[in-house]
Order: structure tokens, then C-alpha cells, then sequence
């Protein structure tokens, strides 16, 4: 039974004489520029703000000060809410995190030595399954992440929604990976990718279709992020969606009467705004995180093929939905959402820094097992010091040949028995399929 619709606390500028002034004396006080300061750094909400010791005796005031001030630095987007008010977001926050962003993942993979391709090819791999497996579990796939991964590395047919959602996303974002990139959005683009991601969840007729029906109450569709009573957001109806559609599209195209967007905050956007639409009757999260993906590849960034932001997310669903209800509530503020998903990104990032040096070490201890004159090729020593690290971890001939995809199955075959024989690894049948398990005398060559 839905009861209560969730609204935030926002204190409000009376339309007192005293007030203004008060505003204005505050503004040019250098205690207010430094609570300014440390408000913007987590782009504090009301709630966050009134706690914090810094804000002053009357964080009221305070707080009326710092939003009149993020109002007079927002820019417009084309982003409106369903009164027609545009959404504004400050072009000036996070401009150092954009150029580490153009420099560190954008253009051409950076030449790094003792990074190979096949560590790129296996790293995207993991990254794909993951994003797959979090956006899916965000919308409620109940399906462990353990079980997922074996789900997506054996292959095997789905079982129920929660699986099918996690294969739907994984064949989607492989897609993207391999040509979809290339496609300019278009509403064609959009069915499709709706249709990836919602097949066999939902009934067929809704696949791909622009959302007409309404709930059993006879209200448009609402997002209940926390519980079954509490409404956060009620869609809009069909027109707004038709209307604001054709503009999405000729954003995501980077039409030039919008002006320059930097590729990151205009992807988040992209993702905002599909939320905020609501264009089908199911799977807009999951398609807002694909069309965030679809567009930082497009845009060339190739470090978001390494980066999973709604493995991120699925870590605070909470502060994600809030970030979604304040951009929404307070002043059509977008950065809320915009900061959101940047301090996830800065995690992700921070992350795969760390792998890469791992990587690093772990390819310059493979050189000198070689130069040690064990009888194994690169491909098979990549393997074996991929097992080496979990003894539930296993390889399949397919996996093997995804990963190495400058050989033919033959080759494949031959270094997997090669394996065998050697007793580096156990092969186990399972119906049609031979799965490779690793076994103890692995970690004994690494130890040595």
C-alpha cells in the first residue's frame, strides 16, 4: 500500500528585507567563503550540512547563503523536470579529476610495459562481468556474485529473472564493446539496448516499447527505492516523455547548439536523464548505466572499459537514490547527482591504479619464471598464474580462446592438455563441457 511520498527538508529564503541582507553581508565574509569551501567538497545536502560543527551557529543562514550561491554558478541544461524548469549543474567543480580523466583514460591505451594485451582482453573481461552482475543486483537480481560469475564464465542458460537480467547486461555491454560503441544514438539505438537488457524479464510486448500503462492505482509508475510504502518519484506522463526524448538523443550526439559538455559529466547526465524520464515500464537503471558506458567508449575514453561504476554504486544504493531525490528536489541541482557518480568513479579509478602496478609486478615475476627455463608459453603461464591464486578458479577451451584471441582452437586445446599432462591442471567433465581446475603443484612453481 503506498502511503507516504518522500520529500526533503530544504530551508526556504523569506521574502524579508532583513534576510537579504543578512545574505549579502554573509557572502562576503571569509568565514563564509571557507564553510563554502568544505560544503562543496562532498557537495553537502541541507541534511549532511546542519551537522557539522563548521557550519556555524546558525547553519540556517549559512545554508541559505551556499545554495544562493551554487544557484548563481549553475549553468542550464537541456535537462527539464516535468514544470519545464531546467536542471543547472557548475561547470567549475571537478575540473582537476576531468583532466586526470582526459589524461589518464581517454585516447589511446597508454603503452605500459609488462601490461600485455592479453592482460587488457582478461581485465575487460572481469570488468564486463562485474558492471553485469552489480547494475543487475541494484534492480533487485537476488543472484550472489559468486553464483553470477560461474552463471557467465560456464555459459549456461539462465534459470530465473535474477540470472537472466545478469546475462542480458553482459550481452549488452559486449555489444557496446565490440560495435555498438561506434553507433550514433537514435531512437532505434535505444530500443534496442532496452530490449537487451529486459529480454525474457519482462513481457514481451514492453521490450523496447515507450511506457504507456499506468500501476493498479491508477498513478503513473513510481520509484520505490527503499521500501513498499514510501514513493521517492512519480514518472512523467507520455507527452513528456515524447517531448524529451528527441532532445536526449541529439545530446548524446553532441549537437552543437548545447554547447561543450566535458564527455564524463555529459555521460552522468545521460544517465540522470534516463531516470528522470522513465521513457520504458521496466529496466531504465539498468539502460541509464549502459548508455553512461555506451558513451564514454564512444567518446574514446578506454578506461571505462576497465571500470565498473555500478560495482561502485551497488556499495551505497542508498546515497545513489538520494543523489537522484536531491538533484530532483533541491533547486534542479544536478550536481548532487553529477558528484555522486564521480566519487564513485574516483574509487574505480584509484582501483585500477592499483591493479596496473600489481599487473606490473605479477608479468615481471612471469618473465623470470620463463627465463628460469620452465617449458611453458606466455598464454599458459598467464594461466597458470591466474589459478595459481584461488583454487576454486578454473578455465574452459572458450575462455581460453577469449583471451587469446590471436590463436585458433587447436592451439587452445594443445595448451590446456599440455597442462594436463603436466599436472599443473585437472580436467573435469560436466555434461558436453571439460572445465580446468588447478591443482597444488601450481603453487609450488609460483612459490619457488
Amino acid at each position: 500500500m503506498l502511503e507516504k511520498f518522500y520529500e526533503i527538508e530544504v530551508p526556504k529564503l523569506n521574502e524579508k528585507s532583513e534576510d537579504f541582507e543578512d545574505l549579502m553581508h554573509r557572502l562576503k565574509s571569509p568565514e563564509f567563503q571557507m564553510i563554502v569551501q568544505k560544503a562543496q567538497e562532498k557537495y553537502l545536502s541541507w541534511s549532511d550540512f546542519k551537522r557539522k560543527s563548521w557550519a556555524g551557529e546558525d547553519p540556517r543562514k549559512n545554508w541559505l547563503a551556499l545554495n544562493f550561491t551554487r544557484y548563481t554558478r549553475g549553468q542550464i541544461t537541456p535537462i527539464l523536470d516535468k514544470k519545464g524548469h531546467p536542471f543547472k549543474y557548475d561547470p567549475q567543480l571537478n575540473v582537476q579529476f576531468l583532466h586526470e580523466i582526459d589524461l589518464e583514460l581517454g585516447g589511446t591505451f597508454m603503452s605500459v610495459q609488462h601490461f600485455t594485451e592479453a592482460d587488457k582482453k582478461q581485465f575487460i573481461r572481469r570488468n564486463l562481468i562485474e558492471e553485469s552482475i552489480a547494475s543487475s543486483q541494484l534492480e533487485g537480481a537476488n543472484t550472489s556474485r559468486e553464483a553470477a560469475k560461474k552463471l557467465l564464465n560456464e555459459g549456461r542458460s539462465p534459470k530465473d529473472k535474477g540470472e537472466q537480467m545478469i546475462v542480458n547486461n553482459h550481452r549488452a555491454l559486449q555489444a557496446i564493446e565490440s560495435d555498438l560503441r561506434q553507433e550514433k544514438m537514435s531512437m532505434e539505438l535505444l530500443t534496442a539496448l532496452h530490449q537487451m537488457v529486459t529480454t525474457k524479464t519482462i513481457n514481451e510486448e514492453y521490450q523496447g516499447q515507450l511506457r504507456e500503462t499506468f500501476n493498479k492505482n491508477g498513478k503513473r509508475l513510481i520509484i520505490k527505492p527503499w521500501d513498499e510504502e514510501t514513493i521517492t518519484y512519480e514518472a512523467p506522463d507520455k507527452e513528456f516523455v515524447e517531448r524529451e526524448l528527441p532532445k536526449f538523443i541529439k545530446f548524446a550526439n553532441d549537437d552543437p547548439s548545447f554547447g561543450f559538455v566535458h564527455p564524463l559529466i555529459k555521460g552522468i547526465m545521460l544517465h540522470f536523464w534516463i531516470g528522470l524520464v522513465h521513457p520504458f515500464e521496466d529496466g531504465n537503471g539498468r539502460l541509464a548505466r549502459i548508455v553512461f558506458y555506451w558513451y564514454m567508449l564512444k567518446k574514446g575514453y578506454w578506461g571505462f572499459s576497465y571500470l565498473s561504476l555500478s560495482e561502485r554504486i551497488l556499495k551505497s544504493p542508498k546515497q545513489y537514490a538520494m543523489a537522484f531525490v536531491n538533484s530532483e528536489q533541491d533547486m534542479n541541482d544536478l550536481n548532487y547527482f553529477i558528484h555522486y557518480n564521480v566519487s564513485k568513479l574516483k574509487l574505480a579509478k584509484e582501483e585500477f591504479r592499483i591493479f596496473l602496478e600489481r599487473k606490473i609486478l605479477e608479468n615481471k615475476s612471469i618473465v623470470q619464471i620463463l627465463k628460469n627455463g620452465y617449458d611453458f608459453n606466455a598464454r599458459q603461464l598467464k594461466l597458470l598464474h591466474y589459478l595459481a591464486k584461488d583454487e576454486q578458479r578454473f578455465t574452459t577451451l572458450k575462455t581460453h580462446l577469449e583471451m587469446n584471441t590471436d590463436i585458433k582452437t587447436v592451439t587452445a586445446s594443445q595448451d590446456l592438455n599440455k597442462l594436463v599432462k603436466g599436472e599443473f591442471l585437472n580436467r573435469i567433465r560436466s555434461g558436453r563441457n571439460f572445465y580446468y581446475y588447478p591443482t597444488g603443484k601450481i603453487k609450488e612453481l609460483f612459490i619457488k
